[in-house]
């Protein structure tokens, strides 16, 4: 295999992006993710992750060139706070089978925002999206209809401050908590790893207000 018959797909999704070469169904979910102020992701738990038809969503909406590989002025590769979609929000609306205590922090799931990482982080925050506290409907397919009334004021509740609720504190990028290998400076949650570290503590002065 040569240079010119490899297939980088970042590039081609990029390429067809820029010249108007994806199909029209992705141009208008493009159109209304550039309009939208909020993401709003509403699916239930499957496989402790989204259902194969919202990541096929996630894989063809976020193109290379809007979504990741977005470059500033200097050269250098925005994402992590700074990507293609900085200034937007991001919300997991989800639905689970077991008891709150099973994704508490001790829960064997594990914490509900470790579970959902790859959404807040890898793909929201990567992206420059501020990812939102999820909302989660716990014990889902044992609500009676006499609970389900409540459980639908508290999600519109929820959807009532969006532009007001606090992001998850994820540290930037380029906010200068990590050096050029892209790991975590050692003065900053010393003797600690794990996803957590990449969080920015409540009682810092550089978490949100």
């Amino acid at each position: 295999m040569n240079g010119r018959d490899r297939l980088l797909v970042g590039e081609a999704q990029e390429r067809a992006y820029r010249e108007g070469g994806l199909s029209a169904d992705i141009h208008g979910e493009l159109e209304k993710l550039r309009w939208a102020d909020t993401l709003v992701l509403h699916f239930p738990l499957w496989w402790f992750g989204p259902p194969a038809i919202l990541k096929g969503w996630l894989d063809r909406v976020l193109v290379q060139g809007l979504g990741f590989g977005v470059h500033g002025p200097d050269g250098v590769t925005r994402r992590y706070g700074d990507g293609g979609l900085a200034g937007k929000r991001a919300l997991v609306v989800t639905s689970v089978g077991a008891r709150p205590s099973g994704f508490g922090p001790r829960g064997i799931h594990g914490h509900v925002e470790d579970v959902l990482w790859p959404l807040h982080h890898g793909t929201f925050w990567y992206t420059g999206m501020a990812a939102l506290p999820p909302h989660v409907v716990y014990g889902a397919d044992r609500l009676t209809p006499g609970e389900f009334p409540a459980r639908v004021a508290e999600l519109r509740a929820r959807l009532a401050e969006l532009p007001t609720v606090e992001p998850l504190p994820f540290r930037s990028e380029r906010g200068g908590d990590y050096d050029t290998d892209l790991v975590l400076r050692s003065h900053l949650a010393p003797g600690h790893t794990g996803l957590a570290v990449h969080r920015i503590p409540n009682d810092s002065p550089a978490a949100p207000r």
